[in-house]
């Protein structure tokens, strides 16, 4: 289809249109960015509602050190966050009363595991401890 004013092709015109669109994108997303100093304060957390958290002394703890790391940016922030977790006190659950489970067998593995691993102060440790007890060493 030719353009009826100039008799060239409309492909240089709807090429220049193209860029023309992508132009105004540009600067309408440009025009959008916030301005200053906002943009260096990239990874920001913001303090979390621990009323319905499933471990709520985690969730506390890293409100914690959101708390604490609100005024560092960038590298220093994550570094911050990343420290270790402070854990509570962990009390393992009390073995069973094998009588009357269905599979007495599993029960009373499962029991001196529970046994074996009642020693380990942090839920992970007694999950590995766990492991290892009832699938034997380097299974788990």
């Amino acid at each position: 289809m030719k353009n009826f004013l100039e008799g060239t092709p409309m492909k240089s015109s709807l090429s220049a249109l193209l860029v023309a669109a992508i132009a105004a994108t540009f600067a309408s997303a440009v025009a959008a960015m916030p301005a200053g100093d906002a943009t260096g304060k990239s990874p920001r957390a913001y303090p979390m509602d621990c009323t319905k958290a499933k471990d709520k002394a985690r969730c506390e703890s890293l409100n914690r050190d959101i708390e604490a790391c609100k005024a560092k940016t960038d590298d220093a922030w994550r570094d911050c966050m990343r420290q270790p977790a402070t854990t509570t006190r962990f009390t393992p659950p009390e073995p069973r009363d094998c009588s009357k489970a269905r599979n007495t067998e599993s029960c009373e593995a499962h029991s001196s595991a529970l046994g074996a691993c009642k020693h380990k102060t942090t839920r992970a440790e007694h999950r590995k401890c766990m492991a290892e007890q009832l699938l034997g060493p380097g299974k788990a």
